[in-house]
């Protein structure tokens, strides 16, 4: 769960979106789509439709017209591949992409995940496992003994249940167990294809996961519609959440907090300017991103002597970690840094962008500086980048 304090939502008529901001720097900005709203993380009963034996993989039908794709790594709980029409109860890692019949459709996955606020729990897992955040053998020990033994199968502490009580982590514990409970009757009773999140109450509002996965590091919700914010106020009355909400009614938008909307811009853009003038640039492909770091821009700037390469290289790690999560880039990135010679200034360096890439909910793999100076590293795919994903918003519009 990465570190935001606040969370502001502006509504369209077919769409809103809400931007997610820790010390007034844009982290996350997700569309909402009501006409096509992300299915990420629901659980459909699917019924699988062919096995390709060259590649290891499955495509399983859940219902929404589009087979989805189930690798055999992601097959949890099964050594081999049922026959075709038996049930499989999956979950959606990534949504699909592009709007024709002949687009990519959701990757699935068995090793099923239901989220509380502290904790996530895994049916079919096993074991404790624990946040990147939360350092220390003693609080792991501290947590470990609380939630030892709370649920049958595999349990991931969150970030935010780092000083948890014993009885927070219960109440979670129980709440989720509540959720997967239903799942299962739901499971039970439905014939596949069948979407079964959909018929569990608060499953789809999108609001309620943002505070489900960043509640804990949230103060303040703004949100430019009134009867949205009144609902969500009476949501945290109810549950005693701590979390402010506010209806935004100025004459500003409401993107102009944090200055939103221009952050919105530099993340659409080729390249962006760093403080110092320094300029990095990003080139997305179809299977690769090229990050460039140039520091010729600030060289001389304002009378300055030029700065050495690694303090270059620090002032952009941290940025180009803050632009990989915002641009929803995927795949393979290669960021040609300033050339540094020096083995222990590579090393700060990589050190810099792992700390500020764990704030990233997506996966990443660092694989380090290559024989020819260059970073590399990969990033999960979820969904489309920022850029296709507000296209295709102003293309529904038209």
């Amino acid at each position: 769960m990465s570190r935001v304090d606040r969370l502001i939502c502006h509504v369209l008529p077919k769409a809103f979106l809400m931007a997610l901001t820790t010390g007034g720097r844009l982290a996350e900005l997700q569309v909402v789509r009501r006409d096509r709203p992300s299915r990420v993380d629901s659980i459909f009963l699917g019924r699988l439709e062919r096995v390709m034996p060259d590649i290891d993989a499955a495509f399983v039908d859940i219902g929404i017209g589009r087979s989805g794709f189930l690798r055999a790594a992601d097959r949890a709980g099964l050594d081999d591949w049922p026959p075709p029409g038996a049930p499989l109860l999956v979950q959606i890692r990534s949504d699909g992409e592009g709007d024709s019949e002949n687009g990519k459709g959701p990757r699935l996955s068995m090793n099923l995940a239901v989220s509380g606020r502290y904790l996530v729990y895994h049916p079919v897992g096993a074991g404790v496992g624990f946040s990147r955040r939360i350092e220390g053998e003693s609080e792991r020990d501290r947590l470990r003994g609380h939630v030892e033994g709370l649920l049958e199968g595999g349990i991931v502490l969150r970030t935010a249940a780092s000083g948890a009580s014993l009885e927070v982590l219960q109440a979670d514990a129980s709440r989720v167990m509540e959720r997967w409970e239903n799942i299962r009757r739901q499971a039970f009773d439905a014939q596949p294809p069948a979407d079964l999140s959909a018929r569990i109450r608060g499953e789809r509002d999108p609001i309620a996961r943002v505070l489900r996965d960043h509640g804990a590091a949230l103060e303040e919700v703004i949100l430019d519609d009134r009867a949205m914010a009144r609902a969500l106020q009476d949501e945290m009355d109810r549950n005693a959440e701590k979390i402010r909400v506010r209806w935004h009614n100025g004459p500003m938008p409401a993107f102009d907090i944090d200055d939103v909307a221009g952050q919105i811009d530099t993340a659409l853009a080729g390249r962006i300017v760093l403080d110092s003038g320094v300029e990095v640039l990003f080139e997305p492909g179809e299977t690769l991103c090229a990050v460039d770091v140039d520091s010729a821009a600030a060289g001389g700037r304002q009378g300055r002597a030029p700065r050495r390469p690694i303090d270059v290289n620090l002032e952009a790690a941290p940025a180009i970690a803050q632009q990989l999560r915002l641009r929803n880039i995927a795949g393979a990135v290669v960021i040609d840094f300033v050339t540094m010679r020096s083995t222990y200034d590579r090393d700060k360096v990589q050190a810099a962008l792992a700390e500020a890439l764990a704030d990233d909910p997506v996966p990443t793999q660092l694989y380090g500086f290559t024989r020819l100076g260059h970073f590399e590293l990969t990033r999960a795919r979820r969904g489309a980048t920022l850029k296709a994903q507000l296209e295709a918003l102003e293309k529904s519009d038209d």
